[in-house]
């Protein structure tokens, strides 16, 4: 695969104060212009002003000046009209207005690994006569940004141009609903989902576990218990247990844990990929999917500024 990593997106805010300091609880470092990191480094949130909220930039990266060539080929032919300096790709997706900008990119930085806290399980026990450790945890920073997920009038456009033009892979998809892309072994570093009007419905945080992710919403939600939207639960797709917040711009942020990953095609649609049908979209198991989570709670809005 030429790309190799999500390296992170720019989101239009009408209070950016706010934000950041939504990101300051979270353990994020940084800032809205040089962005906002995990703990692991190699991803970037930015942040900009206005009226309402928007997705503007997504930057991917690939391994070399040919794979860019390519990429920028592949638009061409298709009859697209990508533009940036010779070091990028930019092309803006007709459906959405979001500029995907694609950059030669080093490796991601190697995480340090996660340390495995004992789990005892009926006839295996492996803590004898004392507390988990994870219970002695505190909320901590995440460790990276993992994927985001787009909300397009055109589900088959958008596609068509990330996984044709720019070169993402399917990993599932269930036709008309949802479709999760991939450019990195991760499951999925991009979905999209049908909507109205374009929008950011929900970015995600790799965490080293279920605790670390139920730690870090737990402290979140204690300062501010309307933050709370839908989990703890585990995702049919992808594997991964989850559980969503609203950010103080009206988009939803996932603290996620044991994602799918994906090191071998041929044995990912072998052994991996499975029927997806309509009572998986929401999850394996946990609170039904909320209503909000497909109507946004500002869609009127947003709607508004579309028109205008």
């Amino acid at each position: 695969m030429s790309l190799h990593r999500l390296m992170g997106f720019t989101s239009a805010v009408p209070d950016p104060e706010a934000v950041a300091a939504f990101y300051a609880e979270m353990g994020l470092t940084g800032d809205p212009v040089v962005g906002f990191s995990g703990s692991d480094g190699g991803t970037a949130v930015r942040v900009e002003e206005a009226p309402v909220r928007r997705l503007r930039r997504v930057e991917i990266g690939c391994e070399s000046d040919h794979d860019l060539a390519e990429i920028r080929q592949r638009l061409v032919a298709g009859g697209a009209q990508p533009t940036g300096h010779p070091e990028e790709v930019v092309m803006v997706d007709p459906s959405t207005a979001i500029e995907f900008v694609i950059g030669v990119a080093g490796a991601a930085p190697v995480p340090a690994p996660a340390v495995s806290n004992p789990v005892n399980a009926p006839g295996a026990t492996v803590r004898a006569n004392r507390r988990a450790p994870a219970v002695f945890e505190g909320a901590r920073a995440p460790r990276r940004l993992g994927h985001l997920v787009i909300g397009t009038p055109s589900l088959t456009g958008t596609r068509d141009l990330l996984v044709d033009g720019l070169g993402f892979k399917v990993t599932d998809e269930a036709e008309g609903i949802i479709c999760f892309l991939r450019c990195s072994t991760d499951h999925h570093n991009i979905a999209l989902v049908e909507s109205p009007v374009p929008l950011l419905q929900h970015y995600s945080w790799e965490c080293d576990d279920v605790d670390h992710a139920g730690h870090s919403a737990t402290k979140l939600l204690r300062t501010d218990p309307e933050r709370q939207t839908w989990g703890m639960g585990r995702h049919f797709a992808g594997s991964n247990f989850y559980w969503y917040l609203r950010d103080p711009a009206g988009s939803y942020i996932e603290f996620y844990a044991d994602m799918d990953q994906i090191t071998d095609d041929a044995a990912w649609e072998a052994t991996g990929r499975t029927p997806f049908e309509l009572e998986h979209v929401a999850n394996s198991w946990g609170p039904d999917i909320p209503l909000e989570f497909i109507v946004p709670l500002d869609l009127d809005t947003l709607q508004a500024s579309w028109e205008h």
